[in-house]
Formats: structure tokens, C-alpha cells, sequence
């Protein structure tokens, strides 16, 4: 299974924000966020994770955070509070009809911080999967800090 719908729902701060879809839509739902500088296609569906999980039955919803992928972005760092990403998440729960503990919930790197502002939050899923770089990418946060840095610079010098 690797055909996606893309939808739309209305964020925190009712931003048009997007989410994809892979799987039958009355299978059990299951809630991916992806990474920093990336977005649903890219983390869960390029490589095949969603469609993994779609084969057995679920329903994958992959949403791209704010200022990601498909959904709205903005310059002005007020549209960026401590908890919006959560929040915005939160959204897309209540706007799906998502009744606690039926569907699950899990995140990348920066899917996985929101994932765990979502429970700080009240999000109430089944199960929650928090995923991430390991130990090294934790400890090493010099070279993943220069890495980024070098990333966003020739970024620009590209455009």
C-alpha cells in the first residue's frame, strides 16, 4: 500500500495544516510524527514504515508539523509557542473524533518530544511510542549542532 490522501484540518491557531492518510480508513488509527527538517512523506513513507503498518490493517495518519511539508508556515516567532506543535496535534485528534485509548501515537526526534507534550497534555491513546537518534545522538550534540548549521547554510547559498 503506498497511495496517500492528503487532508487538511485547522491548527492552534487555525493555520491550515495537513496530514497524510495511507490504509483502509475504518482500520485502527495510529498517529506518526515525523522529525526536525522533515515531514510525513520523508519519515514514513519514502522508506516504508507506514506502509508497513497500513498492510496490517492500520489506518496511518502522518501529520506535518508546523512549518513542515504541507502545512503552514510562518516568520514571526510569536506563531511559535513552547507547545504549539502539541497542541496543533491536539487539534487534529479532537478534529478526527479520536476517542481515548483507540488509537495509538508515536514520534521521530521532534515527533517524539511532541508525542510526550501531547501526553503532558491529556492525549490518551492506547499506546505511545517515543523513537529517536540513541545515546549518541544525544551525547554528541557539538557535531549534530555543526551538522545542521553547514546544512542551512549551503541551504541558502542554494536558493
Amino acid at each position: 500500500m503506498t497511495e496517500t490522501t492528503k487532508h487538511f484540518y485547522e491548527g492552534a491557531r487555525g493555520d491550515r495544516m495537513a496530514y497524510h492518510a495511507l490504509g483502509p480508513a475504518d482500520g485502527y488509527p495510529v498517529i506518526l510524527i515525523h522529525g526536525l527538517f522533515s515531514n510525513a512523506h520523508v519519515n514514513w513513507i519514502k522508506y516504508g514504515h507506514a506502509g508497513k503498518l497500513a498492510a496490517k490493517g492500520r489506518y496511518v495518519i502522518m501529520p506535518d508539523l508546523r512549518a513542515h511539508g504541507d502545512s503552514a508556515r510562518s516568520y514571526d516567532p510569536a506563531d511559535y509557542t513552547a507547545d504549539i506543535l502539541a497542541d496543533d496535534t491536539l487539534g487534529l485528534v479532537t478534529q478526527l473524533g479520536l476517542r481515548p485509548a483507540a488509537f495509538s501515537l508515536g514520534g521521530y526526534s521532534l515527533g517524539a518530544r511532541t508525542t510526550a507534550r501531547m501526553l503532558a497534555r491529556g492525549a490518551k491513546p492506547a499506546k505511545a511510542m517515543l523513537a529517536g537518534m540513541g545515546l549518541d545522538g544525544l551525547l554528541d550534540l557539538a557535531d549534530r549542532a555543526a551538522f545542521f548549521r553547514r546544512d542551512r547554510k549551503s541551504t541558502r547559498l542554494n536558493s
